[in-house]
C-alpha cells in the first residue's frame, strides 16, 4: 500500500473493454493477468489527516488509523473501491465532493483485507471490489479474488518446485 502514488493502467482498461466488447475464456484470462500485475487508488480516511513537512510533502504521522471507505449498493452490499487511474477516481471524487487521499494497493492488498480477520474473529464486511464503479463497474466477489489467489499461489509453487529442481 502506497501513499498519494500514481496509477496508470492502460493494458487493464484495454482487457475491460475487450471483454465488455466480447465476452471469452481468452479475454478473461487476458483481463486476469492484468489484474494481478496492477495497481488500484483507494480512497482512505486518515485520522490525523496527513500533514506537510517541511519540503511540501504529504506525510501520515505515525500511529494514524486508515480506514478505506467501500461503495454501497442499492440494496446494501458493501464493496472496496479500486480505481484504474486518475481520470476514474476524479469521477468518484465528482460524485461525494470529498476531498481525500489515496493509496494505491494491489489486487493481493484488497483481497487480504477481504478475509483478513479482526481480533474478534470478524472477516470484512465487504463482499468483494469494483473497479471504476462509475465507469466501466466490474465486481469482483470474494469467491473470485479467492480462486484468482489460489490459483497463483498455486502457480508459484509449482515455478518454486520447476526452479529448485534446476539446482
Amino acid at each position: 500500500m502506497e501513499f498519494n502514488k500514481t496509477v496508470s493502467n492502460p493494458m487493464l482498461v484495454g482487457t475491460i473493454e475487450l471483454m465488455k466488447a466480447e465476452d471469452t475464456p481468452e479475454h478473461r484470462g487476458m483481463f486476469v493477468e492484468e489484474l494481478t500485475k496492477a495497481s488500484f487508488l483507494s480512497p482512505a480516511v486518515i485520522q490525523p489527516m496527513p500533514e506537510e513537512d517541511a519540503e511540501g510533502k504529504t506525510v501520515i504521522a505515525p500511529g494514524s488509523k486508515v480506514q478505506l471507505p467501500m461503495l454501497t449498493s442499492g440494496d446494501g452490499k458493501h464493496f472496496f473501491m479500486a480505481f484504474t487511474d486518475e481520470g476514474e477516481y476524479g469521477r468518484w471524487l465528482e460524485k461525494t465532493k470529498e476531498k481525500l487521499p489515496k493509496f494505491a494497493l494491489t489486487i493481493e492488498e484488497y483481497a487480504a483485507m477481504l478475509f483478513r480477520r479482526d481480533p474478534q474473529g470478524n472477516m470484512s464486511t465487504a463482499l468483494g471490489v469494483v473497479i471504476n464503479p462509475f465507469g466501466a463497474n466490474i465486481i469482483l466477489p470474494k469467491e473470485m479474488l479467492a480462486g484468482i489467489m489460489s490459483a497463483r499461489i498455486a502457480q508459484m509453487q509449482k515455478d518454486m518446485g520447476t526452479n529448485s529442481n534446476k539446482l
